[in-house]
Protein backbone atom coordinates (compact mmCIF):
# COMPACT_ATOMS: atom_id res chain seq x y z
CA UNK A 1 0.00 0.00 0.00
CA UNK A 2 0.91 3.57 -0.18
CA UNK A 3 -0.40 6.16 2.54
CA UNK A 4 2.11 8.30 0.89
CA UNK A 5 2.22 12.18 0.97
CA UNK A 6 -0.75 13.69 -0.70
CA UNK A 7 -3.53 13.80 2.73
CA UNK A 8 -1.51 15.92 5.14
CA UNK A 9 0.13 14.74 8.01
CA UNK A 10 -0.91 11.26 10.04
CA UNK A 11 -2.32 9.89 7.67
CA UNK A 12 -4.40 6.49 9.58
CA UNK A 13 -1.77 4.33 8.29
CA UNK A 14 -2.90 1.73 10.97
CA UNK A 15 -5.89 1.28 9.74
CA UNK A 16 -5.31 0.29 6.61
CA UNK A 17 -2.60 -2.40 8.22
CA UNK A 18 -5.88 -4.05 10.19
CA UNK A 19 -7.93 -4.10 7.01
CA UNK A 20 -5.28 -6.24 5.60
CA UNK A 21 -4.99 -8.24 8.53
CA UNK A 22 -9.01 -9.11 8.88
CA UNK A 23 -8.89 -10.23 5.46
CA UNK A 24 -9.12 -14.60 4.70
CA UNK A 25 -6.39 -15.89 4.22
CA UNK A 26 -4.75 -13.09 5.99
CA UNK A 27 -2.47 -10.68 3.61
CA UNK A 28 0.69 -9.86 4.78
CA UNK A 29 1.10 -5.95 4.00
CA UNK A 30 3.55 -3.27 3.69
CA UNK A 31 3.67 0.34 4.10
CA UNK A 32 5.63 0.77 0.38
CA UNK A 33 5.74 4.53 0.53
CA UNK A 34 4.46 6.52 3.64
CA UNK A 35 5.99 10.08 3.58
CA UNK A 36 9.25 10.19 2.48
CA UNK A 37 11.48 12.68 4.13
CA UNK A 38 11.81 16.08 2.82
CA UNK A 39 9.06 15.20 0.60
CA UNK A 40 6.74 19.17 0.43
CA UNK A 41 3.60 17.89 2.28
CA UNK A 42 0.31 17.63 0.10
CA UNK A 43 1.59 19.06 -3.40
CA UNK A 44 -0.86 18.36 -5.97
CA UNK A 45 -2.05 19.88 -8.03
CA UNK A 46 -0.45 22.91 -6.44
CA UNK A 47 1.91 23.19 -3.17
CA UNK A 48 1.41 25.98 -0.47
CA UNK A 49 4.84 26.11 0.83
CA UNK A 50 2.98 27.11 4.09
CA UNK A 51 2.58 23.59 4.51
CA UNK A 52 6.24 22.42 4.92
CA UNK A 53 7.79 19.36 4.26
CA UNK A 54 7.68 16.10 6.46
CA UNK A 55 10.67 15.44 8.47
CA UNK A 56 12.61 12.75 10.51
CA UNK A 57 9.60 12.96 12.95
CA UNK A 58 7.04 12.49 10.51
CA UNK A 59 8.59 9.54 8.72
CA UNK A 60 9.12 7.91 12.78
CA UNK A 61 5.70 8.16 13.09
CA UNK A 62 4.35 6.55 10.13
CA UNK A 63 6.99 3.78 10.34
CA UNK A 64 6.06 2.72 14.04
CA UNK A 65 2.61 2.97 13.70
CA UNK A 66 2.37 0.68 10.45
CA UNK A 67 4.57 -2.18 11.98
CA UNK A 68 3.38 -2.12 15.54
CA UNK A 69 0.07 -2.18 13.94
CA UNK A 70 0.97 -5.59 12.71
CA UNK A 71 2.81 -4.25 9.29
CA UNK A 72 5.34 -6.78 7.85
CA UNK A 73 7.43 -4.10 6.96
CA UNK A 74 8.03 -0.30 5.96
CA UNK A 75 10.13 1.12 3.45
CA UNK A 76 12.15 4.88 4.30
CA UNK A 77 12.07 7.07 0.72
CA UNK A 78 13.81 11.22 0.96
CA UNK A 79 12.27 12.94 -1.79
CA UNK A 80 15.94 13.86 -3.16
CA UNK A 81 17.13 10.50 -3.57
CA UNK A 82 14.35 8.80 -6.01
CA UNK A 83 14.96 11.18 -8.19
CA UNK A 84 18.73 11.95 -7.40
CA UNK A 85 18.41 15.32 -7.44
CA UNK A 86 21.59 17.35 -8.40
CA UNK A 87 23.94 18.94 -11.03
CA UNK A 88 22.87 16.18 -13.18
CA UNK A 89 19.44 15.86 -12.62
CA UNK A 90 17.15 18.72 -11.87
CA UNK A 91 14.98 19.49 -9.33
CA UNK A 92 11.29 17.62 -8.75
CA UNK A 93 8.50 18.82 -7.39
CA UNK A 94 9.94 21.46 -4.86
CA UNK A 95 13.19 19.41 -3.52
CA UNK A 96 15.16 21.06 -1.18
CA UNK A 97 18.62 19.48 -1.48
CA UNK A 98 20.76 17.27 -3.70
CA UNK A 99 20.90 13.46 -2.95
CA UNK A 100 24.40 13.30 -1.65
CA UNK A 101 23.58 15.37 0.90
CA UNK A 102 19.91 13.73 1.24
CA UNK A 103 21.83 10.87 2.47
CA UNK A 104 22.89 12.40 5.81
CA UNK A 105 19.50 13.34 6.40
CA UNK A 106 18.45 11.86 10.50
CA UNK A 107 15.24 9.81 9.53
CA UNK A 108 17.51 7.56 6.98
CA UNK A 109 20.28 6.85 9.74
CA UNK A 110 17.14 6.70 12.42
CA UNK A 111 15.10 3.85 10.37
CA UNK A 112 17.34 1.34 11.42
CA UNK A 113 16.81 1.70 14.61
CA UNK A 114 13.17 0.54 14.35
CA UNK A 115 14.54 -2.97 13.02
CA UNK A 116 17.02 -3.20 15.51
CA UNK A 117 14.08 -2.82 18.42
CA UNK A 118 12.57 -5.67 16.77
CA UNK A 119 15.31 -7.91 16.42
CA UNK A 120 16.21 -6.95 19.83
CA UNK A 121 12.85 -9.08 21.02
CA UNK A 122 11.62 -12.87 19.51
CA UNK A 123 9.42 -11.43 16.21
CA UNK A 124 8.06 -14.67 14.74
CA UNK A 125 5.07 -14.37 17.09
CA UNK A 126 4.57 -10.64 17.13
CA UNK A 127 1.04 -8.84 16.85
CA UNK A 128 -0.63 -6.07 17.17
CA UNK A 129 -2.01 -5.91 20.41
CA UNK A 130 -3.82 -2.05 21.35
CA UNK A 131 -5.28 -4.03 24.31
CA UNK A 132 -2.25 -2.91 26.26
CA UNK A 133 -3.62 0.60 25.67
CA UNK A 134 -6.22 0.70 28.58
CA UNK A 135 -6.99 4.50 28.51
CA UNK A 136 -5.40 7.38 26.22
CA UNK A 137 -4.68 6.03 23.07
CA UNK A 138 -5.36 9.27 20.99
CA UNK A 139 -6.36 10.27 17.72
CA UNK A 140 -4.28 11.68 14.98
CA UNK A 141 -0.89 12.79 15.88
CA UNK A 142 -1.74 11.39 19.25
CA UNK A 143 -2.52 8.08 17.88
CA UNK A 144 -0.49 5.13 20.14
CA UNK A 145 0.01 1.40 18.57
CA UNK A 146 1.00 -1.26 20.48
CA UNK A 147 2.77 -4.81 19.54
CA UNK A 148 3.67 -7.61 21.50
CA UNK A 149 4.06 -11.81 21.92
CA UNK A 150 2.71 -11.86 25.51
CA UNK A 151 6.79 -11.72 26.79
CA UNK A 152 7.24 -8.28 26.14
CA UNK A 153 5.53 -5.11 24.65
CA UNK A 154 6.58 -2.44 22.43
CA UNK A 155 4.11 0.81 22.88
CA UNK A 156 4.72 4.26 20.35
CA UNK A 157 4.37 7.30 22.19
CA UNK A 158 3.80 9.48 19.07
CA UNK A 159 4.29 12.90 21.74
CA UNK A 160 5.92 13.86 24.77
CA UNK A 161 4.40 14.24 28.30
CA UNK A 162 1.83 11.89 26.97
CA UNK A 163 -0.23 9.81 29.62
CA UNK A 164 -1.61 6.37 28.72
CA UNK A 165 -2.59 3.64 30.56
CA UNK A 166 -1.12 0.60 29.95
CA UNK A 167 -2.18 -2.94 31.17
CA UNK A 168 0.61 -4.91 32.21
CA UNK A 169 -1.23 -7.99 32.53
CA UNK A 170 -0.99 -8.52 28.68
CA UNK A 171 2.39 -9.49 29.51
CA UNK A 172 2.04 -12.76 31.11
CA UNK A 173 4.71 -11.93 34.09
CA UNK A 174 4.59 -11.32 37.79
CA UNK A 175 7.24 -8.47 37.34
CA UNK A 176 7.45 -6.53 34.27
CA UNK A 177 10.25 -4.42 33.18
CA UNK A 178 10.09 -1.27 31.76
CA UNK A 179 12.36 1.05 29.45
CA UNK A 180 12.12 4.05 27.52
CA UNK A 181 13.48 3.65 23.80
CA UNK A 182 14.49 6.97 22.22
CA UNK A 183 13.69 6.29 18.43
CA UNK A 184 16.16 9.70 17.25
CA UNK A 185 19.44 7.88 18.92
CA UNK A 186 18.44 4.07 19.00
CA UNK A 187 19.03 3.80 23.01
CA UNK A 188 16.93 2.15 25.76
CA UNK A 189 16.69 3.86 29.27
CA UNK A 190 15.97 1.40 32.59
CA UNK A 191 12.64 3.05 34.06
CA UNK A 192 12.71 -0.37 36.35
CA UNK A 193 10.33 -3.47 37.23
CA UNK A 194 6.83 -2.77 38.24
CA UNK A 195 4.29 -5.44 39.42
CA UNK A 196 2.65 -7.47 36.83
CA UNK A 197 -1.11 -8.20 36.69
CA UNK A 198 -2.23 -4.42 36.88
CA UNK A 199 -2.79 -1.52 34.89
CA UNK A 200 -0.12 1.41 35.72
CA UNK A 201 0.21 4.70 33.87
CA UNK A 202 2.75 6.38 32.05
CA UNK A 203 4.11 9.25 30.77
CA UNK A 204 6.58 9.63 28.06
CA UNK A 205 9.43 12.07 28.71
CA UNK A 206 9.60 15.41 28.35
CA UNK A 207 11.86 15.83 25.38
CA UNK A 208 11.65 14.31 22.62
CA UNK A 209 8.72 14.34 20.62
CA UNK A 210 8.08 9.95 20.32
CA UNK A 211 8.78 7.58 22.55
CA UNK A 212 8.48 3.79 22.32
CA UNK A 213 7.51 2.45 25.69
CA UNK A 214 9.25 -1.41 25.88
CA UNK A 215 8.26 -4.10 28.56
CA UNK A 216 9.32 -7.36 29.26
CA UNK A 217 8.76 -10.25 31.65
CA UNK A 218 11.77 -9.64 34.14
CA UNK A 219 12.46 -13.60 34.81
CA UNK A 220 13.66 -13.52 31.00
CA UNK A 221 16.36 -11.15 30.65
CA UNK A 222 16.02 -9.69 27.55
CA UNK A 223 18.33 -7.10 26.39
CA UNK A 224 17.88 -3.89 26.48
CA UNK A 225 16.21 -2.53 24.10
CA UNK A 226 17.39 -1.89 20.37
CA UNK A 227 20.68 -3.81 20.68
CA UNK A 228 20.59 -7.14 17.83
CA UNK A 229 21.27 -10.37 19.53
Amino acid sequence: MQSGHGSGHDVPVWNWVARDFALRPAKPTIDLEPNYEDHPVSPWPRWDASYGYFTDYDVRKQSYRSVFAGGAGVTYGHHSVWGFVGPRNDVINHAMMDWVTALQRPGARQVQFLKDLILSRPSLDRVEDNKLIAAGQGEGGEHMEATGDGTYAFVYFPTNDHVATIDLGRIKAPLVRAWWFDPRTGVGTLLGDIEGGKTHEFKSPPQGPDWVLVLDDAARQYPPPGLNP
